[in-house]
């Protein structure tokens, strides 16, 4: 069954959607569309630090820590850089649409990421990831 088919049905379930929570249905959210799907293996990617997960260590991202440093010369553009190197090697899959970063003018640590995206297999369908960096603590 292809991925459009899965996406129609009903009865199929794709994957776990991240963070794992306890809801009505169990203990995991479930996903029943490969752009649901996409979404949060992005978000997994994007959130994870390089070296955090075991036994792939270059899996992930240095966004919090660019985020959060004290250089903040073209930021967005390192921000865009980064988010762009990790998807094409780990979810090449994905088509990126946009990427926009949007800093604080009080506080340059309160950064929100808005990435709009697509898959290979069907570019018509559009979906939308915000990622609030202002309520990580980093330490």
């Amino acid at each position: 069954m292809g991925v459009i088919e899965n996406d129609l049905n009903e009865d199929t379930f794709i994957g776990l959607e991240l963070p794992l929570t306890h809801t009505q249905n169990g203990f995991f959210n479930r996903t029943k569309t490969a752009l649901e799907q996409a979404r949060s293996n992005i978000k997994n990617l994007l959130l994870t630090n390089k070296g955090e997960r075991l036994g792939n260590p270059t899996f992930g991202t240095n966004l919090l820590s660019l985020v959060f440093s004290q250089e903040n010369t073209d930021l967005e553009a390192r921000v865009e850089e980064e988010i762009r190197a990790a998807m094409s090697e780990f979810l090449p899959f994905i088509n990126i649409v946009s990427i926009e970063t949007n800093f604080s003018n009080e506080n340059m640590s309160t950064a929100i990421v808005n990435l709009r995206f697509t898959l290979n297999v069907d570019v018509t369908s559009e979906e939308n990831l915000t990622l609030d960096f202002s309520n990580y603590n980093i330490g």
